[in-house]
C-alpha cells in the first residue's frame, strides 16, 4: 500500500498493524474536504489487505484534530447551497464515519492535545480509544450555530447517553481526559509519554486474535445497536455457526486440548 502521494497523511504498516496518522500539525490536524478523502481512501486500502489486521488512527504534532478546517470548510463554502452542503457531508463526513464503523478490522484512536468537534466524532467511530493525560475534547457545533455532523447525534449517545450528550452539545465545552474517561467517552487514560506505547500494545494484542471473529463481534455488537433482541439473537446464532467450523476456532481448540494433556501427552 502506496500513501505517497498524501502531503496530509502518514502510514506505517508493521507487524500486522496499519498506523494511520493525520499530518497536519500547523493546521492541528484539522479535517478539511481534502483531507477527509485521503482518509476514506487510505481505509478503503487497509480493508483490501489481507496483512493489515488492526489500525491505529492518530494525529501528529500533539493534537489528534481540530475538526473543520476553517479556511478549507467554511471560508471556501460560503457561496454553497444548502443542498450542496448536504452533499458534501453525504460524500466526506458521512462516508468516513460510516466506513470507520464498518471496518472488519478493529480500529483503535490514539488522541493527544485537542479532540474537537468533528476530531472528536471520528474518534467515536473508532472502536477502542485511548487518551493522553493532555487530551481535551469538545463538540462546540452550537457555538458557531451548526449542528453535528460525523455520525456525532448517532455516535454520542450510544457512547455517553442521551443526558450526557444533550449537555456536551449544547454547551459545546471543552472536557479533560479524566472527565472523557468518566463519562465513557475514552477507555483508558495513560500519561503521555506512554500514549504511542499503549497504543501499540493494545493492537499487537489484537493482531493475534483470530481477525474472522474480530470481525463477527464488530458487526454483531454494532447491528444490535439499532435492532430488536430477536434479530440480535438470529445474528448470533448465524455468526457463531460460522465461528464453530472456522479453521481459526478449530485450531485453538487444538491447541487448548493440548495444553490440557500436557507435556506428556496425558
Amino acid at each position: 500500500m502506496r500513501v505517497d502521494e498524501y502531503d496530509d497523511l502518514e502510514f506505517a504498516l508493521r507487524d500486522g498493524i496499519a498506523r494511520v496518522w493525520i499530518a497536519r500539525p500547523e493546521r492541528k490536524n484539522a479535517l478539511g474536504d481534502r483531507t477527509t478523502r485521503h482518509l476514506i481512501e487510505v481505509l478503503a486500502a487497509i480493508e483490501a489487505d489481507p496483512e493489515a489486521k488492526v489500525v491505529i488512527l492518530a494525529g501528529k504534532g500533539g493534537d489528534f484534530s481540530a475538526g473543520g478546517d476553517f479556511k478549507d470548510t467554511f471560508a471556501r463554502g460560503e457561496e454553497r447551497s444548502a443542498p450542496q452542503w448536504a452533499e458534501r457531508i453525504r460524500q466526506g463526513p458521512n462516508r468516513l464515519a460510516e466506513q470507520l464503523r464498518s471496518l472488519s478490522k478493529p480500529v483503535v484512536a490514539a488522541i493527544d492535545g485537542v479532540a474537537v468537534g468533528g476530531g472528536a466524532t471520528i474518534a467515536l467511530a473508532c472502536d477502542l480509544r485511548i487518551a493522553s493525560e493532555s487530551a481535551r475534547f469538545a463538540f462546540p457545533f452550537s457555538k458557531i450555530g451548526l449542528t453535528p455532523e460525523f455520525g456525532c447525534s448517532y455516535l454520542l449517545p450510544r457512547v455517553v447517553g442521551l443526558g450526557a450528550s444533550l449537555e456536551l452539545l449544547l454547551l459545546g465545552d471543552f472536557i479533560d481526559a479524566r472527565e472523557a474517561h468518566r463519562l465513557g467517552l475514552v477507555h483508558r487514560v495513560v500519561p503521555r509519554e506512554r500514549l504511542d506505547d499503549e497504543a501499540e500494545a493494545l493492537a499487537a494484542r489484537l493482531a493475534q486474535r483470530p481477525p474472522a471473529a474480530l470481525r463477527a463481534i464488530k458487526q454483531l455488537l454494532y447491528h444490535a445497536m439499532s435492532s430488536d433482541m430477536a434479530s440480535a439473537l438470529e445474528r448470533e446464532a448465524l455468526a457463531l455457526g460460522d465461528a464453530f467450523v472456522s479453521p481459526d476456532h478449530r485450531q485453538a481448540v487444538q491447541a487448548f486440548l493440548s495444553r490440557e494433556r500436557g507435556p506428556a501427552g496425558k
